[in-house]
């Protein structure tokens, strides 16, 4: 007896088990917030950096210390992406060439890493980092920046460099590249200001439709219409010669002018011998 209601009560708590639906298994909840989506299609950082500027020093560091898969795992393996400061090529050749020579090849891929932030930044929040200084680089907790936004220019200042963001490379998430004209050299690998020369100004990118100064006009290939200087002359038959339209220099309004002048007395005074000298002659 006991045994038969063991069963049935069994029997009914599987029952209800059965009419009531499965819970909603937990697992792809997780597992989204454990590998966040990709932002943005996967871009090379190099081909970026080559075809859209002359960053080839830059290229040329980020290649020697392996720091473009670093970069863009950055970029595209965590949930905060990459922000990118480039220095120019004429930057580098600024700086004398032992500086950098002379660097190790940990302490240049430190120096490679402080012009990078572990976020990505549009152009507009860039220009807020300001309220947030002093702004830790990718490079770790010593080497930091100050970013700051003055009259619509916005500057990346370290110990011994004053940046100007010059103009954005790439800003679609999760990396951003902007253009700068100077290296930024942190104090913790320079103590003293290494030897820099002043570099020409690098010009701002042209905003998209902006338009050209018109050239300047040419006058040398203007003619003063006969006109303005004097009545043209009376016109002999139903034509309208104009002269300036055939681009000869010499004036034929002129020549029909003077052909059609009186004779003068000099010349009747020579036929007048020539007859008399004729005359003579028979006689």
């Amino acid at each position: 007896m006991k045994f038969f209601t063991s069963a049935l009560s069994l029997l009914l708590l599987l029952a209800g088990a059965l009419s009531r639906s499965p819970p909603v298994p937990l697992r792809a909840e997780s597992d989204d917030s454990a590998s966040p989506s990709p932002q943005g299609k996967h871009v090379n950082l190099t081909e970026v950096l080559t075809v859209d500027g002359p960053f080839h020093t830059f290229v040329k560091y980020l290649m020697q210390t392996n720091l473009v898969a670093v970069f863009e795992n950055q970029a595209y393996r965590t949930d905060q992406g990459i922000t990118i400061f480039a220095p120019v090529d004429m930057a580098f050749a600024a700086i004398e060439p032992s500086v950098l020579v002379g660097l190790s090849r940990h302490q240049l891929k430190h120096l490679v890493m402080y012009h990078s932030l572990a976020k990505h930044y549009a152009l507009s929040e860039v220009e807020g980092l300001s309220q947030s200084n002093p702004v830790t680089t990718l490079a770790g907790g010593r080497y930091v920046v100050n970013v700051t936004y003055d009259g619509g220019v916005i500057h990346v200042k370290s110990r011994w460099a004053n940046a100007k963001v010059v103009g954005s490379v790439y800003e679609t998430a999760p990396m951003a590249v902007y253009e700068v004209d100077k290296v930024l050299l942190p104090y913790a690998l320079f103590r003293a200001h290494p030897p820099v020369q002043d570099t020409p100004p690098v010009p701002a990118l042209p905003a998209p439709g902006a338009e050209e100064d018109p050239p300047p006009e040419d006058d040398s290939e203007f003619v003063p219409a006969l006109g303005a200087f004097a009545p043209p002359p009376p016109r002999m038959d139903g034509h309208n010669h104009a002269d300036h339209d055939h681009g000869h220099g010499h004036d034929h309004s002129a020549s029909r002018a003077a052909a059609r002048r009186p004779t003068s007395h000099a010349a009747v005074a020579t036929a007048l011998g020539t007859v008399a000298a004729m005359a003579l002659a028979v006689l």
